[in-house]
């Protein structure tokens, strides 16, 4: 089974791909996290990377994400079913996605869009914060009560990204709206879209996402 979970920032959808991929026993390709252990690398793509994320602080371009994507997929064995997390995020990358998952022998069964409203991402994103070290995430108010505490899973020292603040969150929802919808249409018209409320607890969403699976 290989399925892709999409949605806005805030909407959980990091989440659910990582509770999915236990309950399934899925490969969770999470590409923003394998972008930055790429740049990690001394090679010359990781170079590349390197420069257009933390130099540049751009967005990287589709041609290598396609690169990207192959090199990940040849890592996993071919019967291994992969849950994708936070792509396809424009039509061109829906185009090279499911021709390289052809050329690996597989196929996305189901696309899961978790919706949630811009009033809601921003007041979730606004509370995240993450660890400077091992990028892990922690909930203001909930994970911690304080900027002053330390990372649980490494020590490390706790920030918020310089983008999570509500104008940042707008400028990006701007951009989901722009490049992903088409994606989410494209999706719908071939019978794969399956949409989710974001905005309900993670059990529930967890619960509706579950049912769809079985159906499978």
């Amino acid at each position: 089974m290989n399925i892709i979970i999409l949605g806005p920032q805030g909407s959980g959808k990091g989440t659910q791909a990582e509770l999915l991929a236990k309950k399934y026993g899925l490969e969770h390709i999470d590409v923003g996290r394998f972008l930055r252990e790429v740049a990690a690398m001394e090679t010359g793509l990781g170079k590349e990377v390197y420069e257009i994320i933390n130099v540049r602080k751009e967005l990287v371009p589709d041609h290598i994400l396609e690169k990207i994507l192959q090199l990940k997929l040849n890592d996993i064995d071919r019967e291994q079913g992969v849950i994708l997390d936070g792509m396809p995020r424009n039509l061109e990358q829906a185009g090279f996605l499911e021709k390289i998952f052809q050329s690996f022998g597989k196929k996305i069964e189901k696309v899961f869009f978790l919706d949630v409203s811009e009033e809601e991402s921003i007041k979730r994103i606004s509370k995240r914060w993450i660890c400077a070290k091992c990028k892990a995430q922690f909930i203001m108010g909930k994970d911690i009560r304080n900027a002053r505490e330390k990372c649980a899973k490494c020590g490390g020292r706790l920030e918020q990204r310089i983008d999570d603040t509500p104008e940042g969150i707008r400028k990006r929802l701007e951009v989901f709206r722009k490049e992903t919808i088409p994606v989410l249409d494209y999706y719908k018209e071939k019978g794969m879209l399956v949409e989710i409320d974001g905005a309900q607890t993670i059990e529930k969403a967890l619960e509706e996402i579950t049912r769809q699976i079985e159906k499978i």
